[in-house]
């Protein structure tokens, strides 16, 4: 049985202090692979950060989806940049059973989260905070790899991407 949960979204911009995650493999997949991330300024962030308020409603989240998990399994915040939406990408986020080679992971604000390697720079310095917006709740996405010119960038990195999955 596979349980993928979409979780609520909206964007908005969101400062806050938080706790990081750099992007480290489980420990079922350590003798795997992996993929080098570039050693840029920007490499110093966290791949993804997850708030407090965040975490605290993905707990939440999980709790409720407890009886479903089979044999004990670790339900996992998937975060991922899919094409779509109207500025040609939205942000992604499913709580996932399943983790593979090709995923890394890591923990924030005692949530673990996951991402595809192929992600990785893509999402480096993403945040997941949950708040309120125009009266509706949701998680909220910043990553500033998608403001401005840096956008195209990875636009077309998607647009690759879509034609293998």
């Amino acid at each position: 049985m596979t349980i993928l949960r979409c979780l609520g979204l909206f964007t908005s911009v969101v400062t806050t202090a938080l706790l990081g995650c750099q992007g480290n493999l489980p420990s079922e997949t350590a003798n795997s692979p992996a993929a080098p991330l570039t050693t840029s300024p920007a490499a110093e962030l966290p791949v993804v950060t997850v708030t407090p308020k965040a975490a605290a409603m993905i707990k939440q989240h999980v709790a409720e989806l407890r009886d479903e998990i089979p044999n004990g399994g670790k339900l996992y915040l998937r975060v991922r940049v899919v094409p779509g939406g109207c500025q040609g990408f939205m942000h992604k986020l499913d709580l996932d059973l399943k983790v593979s080679a090709e995923n890394q992971v890591c923990e924030s604000g005692g949530v673990s989260v996951v991402t595809f390697r192929s992600q990785g720079e893509m999402l480096r310095g993403t945040e997941v905070d949950f708040g309120e917006e125009n009266g509706k709740q949701g998680f909220k996405v910043e990553n500033p790899n998608f403001k401005g010119e840096d956008a195209k960038k990875w636009l077309a990195v998607l647009e690759r991407e879509k034609d293998v999955r």
